[in-house]
């Protein structure tokens, strides 16, 4: 008998170091550089630079320049949008080359889940597409055979909203990506 309560105090313990674990380690898939701040100013910027680049531009050629802080605030004010979105306090960093996104998954269970997500924009064939390097839904990696996947997904979505435009080229700086191309008529 007291055996079995010591197994069974051992096991509770394990448990609630597990735990203590998983959440600091959640903590620890944070953004890089912090949280993004999040503003409607900065949402309106990333539609007038869309519709000057690529409706009032006389030009074919655009460059499109947007910061964390402008793509967050845009992604956020579109979710806000959103009868049950299905990912809420978005954040995304553009820092390394790479594409930082987190938030909270929702509406898939009782509890939200903080995901993460790093990915890589590349220009393949006139199109963007990324390449998901990684996924974390708290402090667990999602198996690589699923993140294929996601970015097939990815790709076809952004194939749709590239139709009329031939990108040539992306780049991910310290807090900002750009992104070059043409208008096809």
């Amino acid at each position: 008998m007291n055996e079995n309560r010591h197994r069974l105090t051992f096991s509770l313990s394990l448990l609630v170091a597990l735990t203590i674990i998983a959440c600091t380690a959640a903590d620890s898939a944070t953004l890089p550089g912090g949280p993004v701040e999040i503003s409607p100013e900065a949402a309106q910027r990333v539609e007038a630079k869309l519709v000057e680049a690529l409706t009032l531009n006389p030009n074919d050629q655009f460059i499109l320049r947007f910061t964390d802080e402008e793509v967050t605030s845009y992604l956020a004010l579109k979710l806000e949008e959103t009868t049950e979105p299905p990912i809420t306090d978005p954040q995304i960093r553009f820092t390394k080359g790479k594409m930082y996104v987190s938030g909270k998954l929702t509406n898939i269970g009782p509890v939200q889940v903080r995901v993460m997500i790093v990915a890589a924009p590349r220009v393949t064939d006139d199109q963007l597409v990324i390449d998901i390097e990684s996924v974390y839904l708290g402090p667990v990696p999602v198996p690589n055979t699923l993140l294929d996947s996601l970015s097939q997904t990815i790709d076809k979505a952004l194939e749709e909203a590239q139709v009329k435009l031939k990108i040539t080229q992306v780049e991910v700086f310290e807090s900002e990506i750009v992104i070059a191309g043409e208008k096809r008529l």
